[in-house]
């Protein structure tokens, strides 16, 4: 590698540190690549010569964090469907420690146009969908009449999906979580195989139950007008 190629790369990792940081403390609004560069301590067309536009540093700097959450997920030797609910609690465990900083992420991938930027951040983690799903059909789990491609990209939508609600404060992270996997599980149960279907449908009716509208159905069945007009 040449001295200049050498330069460059330090000057982008030094770019990508400093957006991160940045992502951590500051909201969507205020993260500017003028403010990028005056922090990193580089010409302000440095950030944009090297990465072209804001999106696209989020999206590189959010990528750095994809081989730290395949280590997470595959820390625990899981079985069966478990693997695909431990991706979401994975996903809550990341968010959990830096809030701010994947909201930002989220909120700036989510605005972008560029469809080219869009296709670099969501193939890996689709790419990752088709690996559990290709492993799942091996294993007997899932019909092997499922397209793993059409599958894995079904059901990182359901995740990211709400993932984009959490991001926009529409929801909490408990109901993130709760929502994500009752349907990725609804999602599975439809093409699994006959006999996986029936323990994974029993998992998903206990993450039912943990939904906002289901404890208020619970809360209605319970409710006896005759015993509360004689209190």
């Amino acid at each position: 590698m040449s001295k200049r190629e050498s330069n460059r790369d330090e000057k982008r990792q030094l770019i990508v540190d400093t957006a991160r940081h940045l992502m951590q403390v500051r909201e969507v609004s205020d993260f500017s690549m003028r403010t990028l560069a005056e922090v990193a301590g580089v010409s302000s067309a440095t950030p944009y010569a090297l990465f072209g536009s804001k999106q696209a540093l989020i999206a590189a700097v959010m990528d750095t964090d994809f081989a730290n959450f395949m280590d997470a997920l595959m820390a625990e030797p899981m079985q069966g469907f478990s693997v695909f609910f431990r991706l979401v609690d994975v996903t809550k465990e990341l968010f959990e420690k830096d809030a701010g900083y994947y909201r930002t992420g989220v909120q700036a991938i989510d605005a972008t146009t560029d469809q080219t930027l869009t296709s670099a951040f969501s193939l890996p983690r689709q790419g990752l969908f088709k690996d559990l799903v290709s492993a799942a059909i091996q294993r007997g789990e899932i019909s092997h009449q499922v397209n793993p491609d059409s599958l894995a990209l079904s059901l990182s939508h359901q995740l990211y999906g709400w993932v984009q609600a959490w991001a926009k404060g529409a929801i909490d992270l408990p109901e993130m979580v709760a929502r994500a996997k009752f349907g990725l599980g609804l999602d599975l149960a439809a093409v699994a195989t006959e006999d996986h279907r029936a323990p994974l449908l029993a998992q998903v009716w206990v993450i039912q139950d943990s939904l906002p509208e289901a404890r208020g159905l619970a809360a209605m069945r319970n409710f006896n007008p005759i015993k509360e007009a004689k209190a």
